[in-house]
């Protein structure tokens, strides 16, 4: 799949043409096959896909953020303002993906109908190419400014995190009805996917309900800067399926099979195509700014976001040296990273704190960690994140193996990620760099 499929499908001029149209402005992120090619980078000529190819890609993700000139955000010397000046604006991306595709499903078609009744007719939808599909919305659908709000362009990601939290605040209990209602009751959702009925239960106050954050993830809130997403008409590494475009209209109806490299045809899809913006329908999605504004729904929301997307807590008892992490850890710790540095420093610090290293010793470890860098992030920046991680009342678990954004998409080879996942014989696969500590501590008990 990886020799032939990508060069087969990436060598068509409609596709060639389709991942060109959507480049324009947009920084652009290439893996092949094992790795990721350096950023930042773009795309403007034919002649750069088919070098592309020639190299072995297997897959294109873009920026939501866009950029007079995205070269320019290799610049380490460039100001806030700077890049202020330098974004055009960001495109609204909801990225949906679940334990179950029908759950994404279900979770899209009701934030489509929701946009309905808001009268917001600039939206699209794309399959994701794997579980789930991304929702957006374009720029040019919210107006450059909004009184008692700010100049738009200059918002991101703070306007995507609190429109996110809106709509899980606002759509939260249909989600769960509509879940439950499918699969019966909270028992069945335990058993059918091998998860904790406990953790599937939310307590607020007096009141227990399920909890649907824990089986769909509408990954928004924890966005940074630059982040990307895949692009239409990439291939996903996972299923060898495409992310393709589709109706809003046809989102239940839709099979994965429909996203076969074989069976996509830009030209069947200029109706509906991703982030294509309609000025018929003019700034109609200001509402939605104005909504997620009016309160910040994303502390009441991320409380119940981390047992998914960071997983549930494993308890750690005695010290934890460093020739037993997981080789992931490890290889975090001696590599300098040419990107993503803050997300690599994210991953340390939950995993340092979770197994409860004392305030010193991770300050020392992270101070060698950066001396690494050939660009080392501010003192100032990771002396934050430990006071920050330092004030938690209840420490986060690292993210989970198979979130790419915070390992393959680092740069951490996936060979050594399948290794944490299946040491010691263990199943089901080991989910994170915490509950790999706890296996290893349980097996040296025995």
């Amino acid at each position: 799949m990886y020799d032939i499929v990508p060069k087969k499908f990436y060598s068509r001029p409609e596709i060639q043409k389709a991942l060109i149209d959507f480049a324009k402005n947009r920084e652009i992120g290439t893996r092949f096959n094992g790795y990721f090619g350096k950023r930042p980078d773009v795309l403007e000529y034919i002649t750069d896909i088919k070098g592309l190819v020639n190299k072995g890609i297997f897959s294109f993700h873009a920026s939501e953020e866009r950029w007079a000139n995205p070269l320019l955000l290799g610049n380490e010397k460039q100001t806030e303002e700077e890049g202020n000046k330098n974004r055009i604006g960001w495109d609204l991306i909801l990225d949906l993906d679940g334990v179950d595709f029908e759950y994404s499903k279900i979770v899209g078609k009701i934030i489509i109908d929701f946009f309905n009744e808001l009268n917001i007719k600039n939206c699209s939808i794309k399959f994701s190419g794997n579980k789930g599909f991304h929702i957006g919305i374009p720029f040019e659908a919210f107006s450059s400014s909004i009184v008692g709000i700010g100049e738009t362009k200059n918002l991101f990601p703070e306007a995507p995190r609190r429109i996110s939290a809106y709509l899980m605040h606002e759509l939260g209990p249909k989600i769960s009805t509509e879940i439950l209602q499918r699969d019966k009751s909270i028992d069945n959702i335990a058993k059918k996917y091998n998860l904790e009925k406990k953790n599937l239960i939310c307590k607020e106050e007096r009141l227990q309900h399920f909890n649907y954050l824990k089986v769909i993830e509408i990954d928004t809130i924890l966005i940074s800067s630059r982040h990307l997403f895949r692009m239409p008409y990439s291939l996903n590494e996972k299923s060898g399926l495409v992310s393709v475009p589709i109706s809003k209209e046809k989102i239940m109806q839709f099979q994965r099979h429909w996203g076969k490299p074989n069976l996509v045809k830009p030209d069947f899809n200029k109706n509906f195509e991703f982030l294509k913006y309609n000025e018929m329908y003019k700034k109609d999605a200001d509402i939605l700014l104005i909504k997620a504004y009016e309160d910040d729904y994303t502390e009441i929301v991320a409380q119940h976001i981390p047992q998914k997307k960071i997983e549930q807590a494993f308890e750690i008892k005695g010290e934890v040296a460093i020739k037993d992490f997981p080789q992931t850890i490890n290889y975090i710790l001696k590599t300098s990273f040419e990107d993503g540095r803050k997300r690599a420093i994210f991953v340390l610090l939950c995993f340092l704190y979770s197994i409860k290293w004392e305030k010193e010793s991770i300050e020392q470890i992270i101070i060698e960690w950066n001396n690494k860098q050939e660009k080392p992030l501010k003192k100032n920046y990771w002396c934050a994140q430990i006071s920050w991680f330092e004030a938690l009342d209840k420490k986060i678990s690292p993210p989970n193996f198979d979130n790419d954004n915070y390992y393959s998409g680092i740069g951490v080879p996936d060979d050594l990620v399948k290794k944490d996942e299946s040491v010691f014989n263990y199943k089901p696969k080991i989910k994170n760099p915490l509950h790999y500590i706890f296996v290893l501590q349980n097996k040296q008990k025995k």
